[in-house]
């Protein structure tokens, strides 16, 4: 009897890494598989979809201009309960920390129908760092059935939450199949013809809601220095669409001769650039793991991180809202000429097999509860 598996997403992150096991979905017999998008970014949203070819269900299209995290948790739960109603899935799928990732656990838990949390057991062990997504991921794993933890790190944080050994499985970071998926077809997109002949790329991205009051003003003005300092670079920053932080960037870093302020580049564009950058400046949760799998030096403009491995494995370094730690670590990196002295070189996040894996946990878990 083929079951049928709803996965549930609705930011850009949550795409990409669900697209390897929803694909793995989609031509596995075992499987029916439905996608729900709850659109709560919509444009980058839509990008991910189209360039790995997800067949997608339903989309809910729960965005608006500002929303307030009351009104998005109110419109994804309602929602997402009418889906369920409809579908009556014998499993739900959710991604990692976004109130999307919430709701839709929660809603599947009203009615009975068993969760998978994929990227389960992170933790920044700061309720309000990041904000909301470490009060989301600690209350989706607690009202989970699987717990597809991406690391051994990440099955202590789960244990120690008190959830049963017998819930979790450690498969890997589904960020490594999504990028070996992509790899092969990059191509340079138009945005390199932009890039000054023989000038190292550098990538900078800044979006987190706990960096909205002053972290993105703080990094903007880093930027305005670094960019002094290193004419010979070519800075590239893809702004969020969020106004909060396009307001703030473009009012600081305008007009400079060797920085990029773009809108969002498509995945594979951004993925081609990451790839041949020279090093990274972001508070993304995501771009640690790209960071790492690809080799590249990262930055990380937060306080903390539920990412311990990637700082440990030597990629990336916690820099947080300290303009003057900001310039001074990119000065290493550049004297170094970018060059870091990493780990035992075992990319912590696993081989690209997370997919596979997790289709299994659910086959052996359906069968013996059904």
């Amino acid at each position: 009897m083929r079951r049928h598996i709803l996965s549930i997403f609705g930011t850009r992150p949550e795409a990409i890494k669900m697209a390897p096991i929803v694909k793995a979905l989609e031509t596995d017999p075992r499987f029916d598989s439905h996608v729900l998008l709850t659109g709560q970014h919509m444009q980058m949203l839509d990008d991910v979809v189209h360039v790995f070819e997800i067949a997608v269900w339903r989309d809910l299209n729960v965005m608006k201009q500002r929303q307030t995290l009351p009104y998005l948790t109110a419109a994804l739960v309602t929602q997402i309960s009418d889906a369920l109603d409809e579908l009556q899935p014998d499993m739900v799928l959710v991604h990692g920390d976004t109130t999307t990732t919430f709701m839709g656990a929660l809603a599947a838990t009203y009615v009975k129908v068993p969760v998978g949390h994929v990227e389960a057991g992170l933790r920044s062990h700061q309720k309000f760092s990041p904000f909301p997504e470490e009060v989301n991921r600690m209350l989706t794993d607690q009202i989970s059935d699987l717990c597809f933890a991406p690391t051994d790190e990440a099955r202590k944080n789960l244990l120690q939450s008190g959830i049963d050994k017998s819930r979790i499985d450690v498969v890997g970071n589904s960020i490594v199949d999504a990028v070996r998926m992509a790899l092969p077809h990059l191509r340079a997109p138009d945005i390199m013809s932009r890039v000054r002949r023989d000038s190292p790329i550098v990538i900078m991205t800044a979006h987190r809601r706990e960096n909205w009051d002053t972290g993105i003003a703080i990094f903007s003005d880093a930027l305005v220095k670094l960019s002094s300092l290193h004419p010979e670079l070519t800075f590239v920053f893809p702004v969020h669409l969020n106004p909060v932080v396009r307001e703030t960037v473009f009012g600081i870093a305008s007009d400079l001769p060797n920085v990029m302020l773009t809108d969002p580049l498509p995945y594979f564009d951004f993925l081609y650039m990451l790839e041949h950058c020279a090093a990274v400046l972001s508070d993304s949760g995501g771009i640690q793991e790209e960071s790492v799998t690809l080799h590249k030096p990262m930055l990380l403009l937060r306080e903390v991180t539920e990412r311990p491995e990637a700082v440990a494995s030597g990629w990336v370094k916690l820099v947080g809202q300290d303009k003057d730690l900001i310039v001074s670590s990119f000065e290493q990196l550049a004297a170094s000429g970018f060059a870091i002295q990493a780990a035992d070189g075992v990319n912590p996040y696993g081989d690209g097999t997370t997919a596979a894996q997790i289709l299994t946990c659910i086959d052996d878990y359906l069968n013996a509860t059904h």
